[in-house]
């Protein structure tokens, strides 16, 4: 089996970025850790609402699926990253506003368009959140009201396809972007039995903390400086053409 990129993120996201990696030349495989599950929340009078703040494309989209007023569309919509904002765009909102790289990248665009005390911002998350955005804007004066829309639950079952690239040794690199994933994702190393695997793996991260969960024994880590989606697959591209021209000596 040829040498490949294993994709441990959900599977909505995983396969589209299979189809950006194939473009580029890169064969990917998907493994996703984790499956997302849409929750059903009373939402807030969207007339008591400031502003949106969405920290994945997971949320937009369960977002849409909760609205219950065409109010919600005028909204200004704060977008954790490109990704975000285009998953909110062609959802139909028309004030959207990108920040600048992870939950912290929204704090100065809220500051600038939001004003203290009009309203609340209503942030649609996930039931685990690796930042909160609540509470980093709450000491300048921000009523954030949190509202979980969905769950991203681990896998309990894997199929032999999904599992053949790891049991093959046909995994070069992984990419990872949550700090849950990759925990799930060392879990399932250890329960497979493939921890030794570590070695000829090297992982593809969104941040240091991600690396930092990840433990030690892989082949190396290479941590995106800011956790975009896009930074994530141009180093998985570069790491894919190096590793098969003649080595990562070359990377």
């Amino acid at each position: 089996m040829a040498q490949m990129i294993l994709n441990i993120r959900p599977a909505i996201d995983s396969q589209r970025d299979a189809v950006t990696l194939s473009r580029r030349g890169v064969i990917s495989a998907c493994l996703p850790v984790m499956e997302i599950v849409t929750l059903a929340p009373q939402l807030p009078n969207a007339l008591e609402i400031a502003g949106l703040v969405f920290t994945s494309r997971n949320a937009v989209l369960a977002f849409v699926d909760a609205m219950d007023t065409s109010d919600w569309w005028k909204m200004p919509v704060f977008a954790v990253g490109q990704a975000t904002a285009a998953a909110a765009r062609v959802a139909g909102f028309v004030c959207i506003f990108t920040g600048s790289g992870g939950g912290a990248g929204l704090v100065p665009a809220i500051l600038r368009h939001v004003p203290v005390r009009q309203k609340r911002i209503l942030w649609p998350s996930a039931v685990d959140k690796s930042f909160d955005i609540a509470s980093a804007l709450t000491p300048h004066g921000y009523d954030v009201q949190i509202l979980d829309i969905y769950v991203a639950r681990p896998r309990v079952n894997f199929t032999t396809n999904e599992m053949r690239p790891l049991d093959e040794g046909a995994v070069s690199g992984v990419i990872a972007m949550s700090p849950r994933s990759v925990q799930l994702f060392c879990k399932l190393l250890q329960e497979q039995g493939l921890d030794s695997r570590r070695t000829q793996i090297t992982l593809i991260v969104g941040s240091q903390s991600i690396a930092d969960l990840a433990g030690s024994g892989w082949r190396q880590i290479h941590v995106a400086r800011k956790p975009r989606r896009s930074r994530l697959l141009a180093i998985a591209t570069l790491f894919y053409h190096c590793h098969h021209k003649g080595g990562l000596h070359a990377w």
